[in-house]
């Protein structure tokens, strides 16, 4: 067959990106080798020297790889795969950032730079540090890794990595695909336009979001480099003073990165919070809880040698989660339990030989017994390829358990004999138990998030758990046999029912550690700062749970507020203590910031109000079972109801103009409260009971107390009940605001809902729409839209546009109407049809020929614009079936909307500010204090 030469391809430009990633692959590995040369020999060797211009040459080829890819997305070269499903002509420009990290490999990349870039500059932060050599090896070794993840080549039969440079005509999956043999394929209308990105991330926090998370991702690198460089040279104190800047950079970007992600999910998300303990999300947020931890634990090695072997366990599994989580969101395993995890791309072997690589690498550190460390090694090879060539995941759970009885071991062995007591009464032993306290909420969210890994690993053992509960009885076997433990259901509840107790202990050891000093303090002094705290804290927690209404049933709650408020007033004891010295600055600034987003988590999610009650009449359940009456309202378009202290009313639709076209803004205005006057022949309901009005007055808060203005009606008629209004005493008062949330239209991924939220000082009102009809209906030649099936019995009620329709009652009639014969079977229904200014009334037959089935006579009421056929009878049960169909001018365009208020979600935000800033600050303060004690 002779090859297809193709025409319109740019295929130079792929090459060039494929090539650079090669390059980048090999020179890492390179590198690798060369460090470790340069390790050996010592400071000054020339191996030093080529180890730095091969990861320089590393980092330049990424520089490359990423310009690669940005041109062709910016190009729009749907030839290629990565740029058809992420991007196409719609899409406005400022969202190519999006679409270069929304895929796999896009992501990868985005990793695999900022490790790069970060090993780039240890050449000058680590410039006279004999850490350097082993912390560019293991910088290195990493960037094999991940680079590998974009080879896309095949070793022996096996695909290795996924590349962002391969032709959509050269998946696998399209080989043989008769637009293959075109060579022009690219001509094709299929090949015009890409499939766009998802619509969810069209957001500008998903053109800051990702890179600042993933930069935070990478800069965990660092301090686990050093760590492990640290204990190979047994250096335990000086690896430390090394780490703790770039730890604490660590901290403030991840974090950062985090809470980004957080205010992504509120501003685009429409499940109306910033947090919805997503698996995706629990994997980010655990490395930086261990990480957390360990920065605490190197502040109490830093002052007092004994934390050791805590202080390198916690920041070497920091990095390890970062590397779990990868594996989580990448491997498609979370696919059924997150909103926003990757489906599996082949690549599940490589994550775990990455993961088990540095598990073991990590491990082999705290052996110092090299003879021992080379049979750990040895055996450590043959549980993984054991697994390989036999009992698969079963070899995972002996890695994990070898590795941990090893770990256990080593601490026995090397370690417990450096670890001493602290004194009870020391801010170090508080912030030990802190930290500890953090590792518990990364353990139990890690448990949690992996459920569905737990599953896996536990079904090699089905038949031993299955013996298990046979012979015990016990209930617990019984799942892990099945392997059959389940997410929870209600993520939210579950997860605050075991993180707030352990955040109330946590704010309560971050207030008792502000009050000790190092080694130890005056109790007397102790007990009378701690005292003086606690009474403040109890009167503004009693100040704020009376004014958001905090209940006793809601303890938890409460606890968390006292402690939140007396780790403030012990941070700001401690800072005025110490006349703002500038050690503390940044501390200080970060433990209020914590506490403040504590604050204002607590107070916004856990009093947070959905005020989008139905008052419209007209029951949203029969919409979707899904809509709650309680939850969200019904607006017709032009209507003012009541909602809160509100009036809202839904004001017009308009769709965006050019690349904006995808997007449906809906206004909705809010008015306050202002009078109202009711006038004679006005109908209302109140407790379900209807009123009208004989005396025109204007309202006061009480029914009762206007009651003499109304009479009761005792039997409404169905007129009567259609104009019936909900009570209330005020009407629309001057107008508020208007928000304006929008439907963005994707028949590929489809349609989204995105919110509109008004910022007060001290609450939003966060409103976004549950539904609304995006199509144009169909209507027939008279202006009728297509008719409506309903089953009916003699008596029941249906409501429709603008009138209420009574089945009054089915007869038997003869051959005096026309159109019926006398060997006929004919029936009809009787309809009454009340709307606002009159009664009508309709008579659809049913007619059953002799000969020829079928027959039906429809009957209109052009006053109220409906159509009526009797379709089916069903005597044994005693119901019809009637087709209603309504002229299109009948019709009025509603949405069903929900709004929530979240009070004191600024304190949450002003939070995050200050945490940030505040670990930043402390970053600056310990590079300069370092630099101070080098000159």
């Amino acid at each position: 067959m002779q090859d297809i030469l193709y025409t319109g391809e740019h295929t130079l430009i792929g090459q060039l990106g494929h090539g650079l990633v090669i390059l980048s692959f090999i020179s890492a590995l390179l590198a690798g080798i060369y460090f470790f040369k340069a390790h050996q020999k010592g400071e000054g060797s020339i191996f030093q020297g080529i180890a730095k211009k091969l990861f320089s040459l590393h980092f330049f080829s990424l520089i490359g790889v990423v310009l690669v890819l940005f041109y062709m997305l910016v190009n729009q070269y749907f030839e290629y795969d990565y740029v058809y499903k992420h991007s196409n002509k719609a899409m406005p420009l400022r969202y190519i950032f999006s679409c270069f990290w929304e895929g796999q490999e896009g992501s990868f990349l985005l990793w695999l730079f900022w490790n790069g870039l970060l090993g780039f500059s240890l050449f000058f932060g680590l410039r006279k540090s004999k850490h350097l050599n082993l912390a560019l090896l293991i910088f290195s070794l990493v960037q094999v890794f991940i680079a590998s993840m974009l080879l896309g080549v095949y070793v022996f039969g096996h695909k290795i990595g996924s590349s962002p440079f391969v032709l959509v005509r050269e998946l696998s999956e399209n080989y043989g695909m008769p637009w293959t043999l075109k060579a022009d394929y690219l001509n094709l209308p299929l090949f015009q336009d890409g499939r766009g990105l998802n619509p969810l991330l069209q957001n500008y926090w998903m053109t800051i979001h990702p890179p600042t998370l993933f930069l935070g991702f990478a800069s965990t690198l660092i301090p686990f480099s050093l760590g492990l460089s640290g204990l190979f040279q047994r250096d335990h104190q000086g690896w430390i003073k090394t780490a703790l800047p770039y730890t604490y950079f660590s901290i403030a970007v991840l974090g950062l990165g985090i809470l980004m992600g957080g205010a992504w999910a509120y501003e685009a998300l429409s499940f109306g919070g910033f947090w919805a303990w997503d698996p995706v999300e629990n994997a980010s947020l655990v490395p930086w809880l261990t990480l957390l931890a360990g920065a605490h634990i190197m502040l109490i090695q830093k002052q007092k040698p004994n934390s050791v072997f805590t202080s390198y366990l916690f920041v070497l599994i920091s990095f390890l989660l970062v590397l779990y989580s990868t594996f989580l969101v990448r491997s498609g395993v979370l696919g059924d339990t997150s909103v926003h995890s990757f489906t599996d791309n082949g690549m599940t072997g490589q994550l775990l030989i990455y993961l088990f690589f540095f598990i073991t690498l990590c491990v082999s550190a705290f052996i110092y017994d090299k003879g021992l460390r080379y049979a750990y090694w040895g055996l450590s090879a043959a549980i993984g390829l054991l697994g390989l060539l036999w009992i698969g995941a079963a070899s995972i759970v002996m890695l994990l358990v070898f590795n941990v009885i090893t770990l256990w071991l080593a601490h026995r062995k090397y370690f417990s004999s450096e670890e001493v007591k602290d004194n009870l009464f020391s801010r170090e032993f508080w912030m030990f138990i802190g930290a500890l306290v953090l590792i518990m909420s990364a353990v139990q969210i890690s448990i949690s998030t992996s459920i569905p890994v737990i599953n896996k690993l536990l079904q090699p053992f089905s038949g031993f758990f299955a013996w298990l509960y046979d012979s015990t009885n016990i209930a617990i076997f019984q799942k892990m046999a099945a392997a059959g433990f389940a997410p929870p259901s209600d993520a939210i509840t579950h997860y605050n029912k075991w993180q707030i107790p352990l955040v109330v202990l946590l704010m309560l050891f971050i207030a008792v550690s502000h009050y000790l000093n190092f080694r130890e303090s005056d109790k007397k002094k102790l007990l009378k700062d701690f005292l003086l705290g606690a009474l403040v804290s109890i009167v503004l927690t009693s100040l704020v749970s009376y004014y958001f209404n905090f209940k006793w049933q809601e303890i938890n709650y409460i606890l968390l507020l006292f402690t939140s408020f007396l780790a403030i007033a012990a941070v700001k004891t401690y800072w005025f203590k110490l006349k703002f010295s500038k050690l503390i600055v940044g501390s200080t600034i970060a433990h209020i910031g914590f506490a403040l987003l504590v604050l204002g988590a607590l107070i916004s999610t856990g009093k947070s109000v959905k005020i989008s009650e139905n008052t419209s009449g007209i029951n949203i359940k029969k919409l979707n079972d899904e809509f709650n009456n309680n939850e969200e309202i019904l607006l017709f378009k032009g209507d003012t109801l009541f909602m809160d202290k509100y009036f809202i009313h839904y004001k017009d639709k308009e769709k965006g103009s050019g690349k904006d076209s995808i997007n449906i803004y809906y206004t909705v205005e809010y008015f306050g409260l202002g009078t109202h006057v009711y006038k004679p022949g006005q109908n209302v309901i109140v407790k379900g009971v209807i009123f009208q009005c004989v005396t025109e007055h204007q309202p006061t808060e009480n029914f009762v107390a206007d009651q003499a203005n109304w009479r009761e009606i005792p039997n409404p008629t169905l007129a009567e009940i259609q104009t019936t209004k909900i009570w209330n005493p005020y009407g629309p008062g001057d107008k508020l605001f208007e928000l304006h949330p929008r439907i963005q239209m994707n028949p590929i991924f489809g349609n989204v809902a995105e919110p509109s939220t008004k910022h007060y000082l001290d609450e939003d009102i966060y409103t976004h729409i549950r539904w609304a009809e995006l199509e144009e209906a169909a209507v027939d030649a008279e202006g009728y839209l297509p008719e409506q099936d309903h089953e009916l019995q003699v008596g029941d009620t249906i409501s429709a546009s603008k009138s209420i329709i009574v089945f009054e009652r089915l007869q038997r009639v003869g051959d005096s109407i026309p159109g019926i014969e006398p060997e006929d079977i004919a029936a009809q229904a009787r309809l009454k049809v009340v709307s606002s200014q009159a009664e009508y009334f309709a008579e659809p037959i049913y007619i059953l020929k002799d000969t020829s089935g079928v027959a039906l006579i429809e009957a209109k009421v052009e006053e109220a614009g409906l159509k009526f056929a009797l379709t089916q009878i069903d005597p044994s049960e005693g119901h019809v079936h009637i087709a209603i169909a309504e002229k299109e001018a009948n019709k009025r365009e509603f949405i069903v909307m929900q709004a929530i208020v979240f009070p004191g979600i600024n304190i949450l935000w002003l939070g995050c500010i200050l945490m940030t800033i505040g670990t930043l600050i402390a970053v600056i303060q310990r590079i300069a204090k370092g630099r101070v004690k080098t000159n």
